[in-house]
């Protein structure tokens, strides 16, 4: 820590200090900013591309259901039959594809203008996630809409 004898000039404190800056904290160059805006181009893909996958889960579910009986209790088979087909197809656990089917469920009924944002892959998945399950609770429609 004091292995420098002697004083240093202040050139050579300065030159010192914005060494050991440049090395902990590199300046932005446009190269770097480049690349940055390319990881933020391929995080916006990966959103839209979840979005995606989960908008057409939800519209298998909802073409399942429709060619069901008219009765809403009807619903719980469908979930499960589209959770069964959509882990299969995924090759993921029908457990974590009924949490899929859940999402794309409230994409399409219950949060449709944060889907739209998710859509445009502005929030990720994660984000989306904590949305649904922050506003599960809420019933009223029109608190829903806003």
């Amino acid at each position: 820590m004091f292995d420098a004898t002697g004083p240093r000039s202040r050139a050579a404190v300065i030159a010192f200090f914005d060494e050991l800056f440049e090395r902990h904290y590199p300046s932005t160059t446009a190269e770097s900013a480049e690349l940055v805006d390319h990881i933020c181009a391929l995080a916006r893909i990966q959103n839209r591309a979840a979005a995606a996958q989960l908008s057409v889960i939800g519209q298998l579910f909802g073409y399942r259901l429709s060619r069901c009986s008219d009765t809403e209790d009807w619903a719980i088979d469908t979930e499960e039959a589209v959770a069964a087909e959509v882990g299969a197809a995924l090759r993921i656990s029908q457990g974590l594809a009924a949490h899929r089917l859940r999402y794309a469920r409230a994409m399409r009924e219950r949060l449709p203008k944060v889907a739209a944002v998710f859509r445009t892959g502005d929030i990720d998945f994660r984000m989306f996630q904590t949305i649904v399950y922050r506003t599960d609770l809420i019933t009223d429609r029109d608190v829903l809409a806003a």
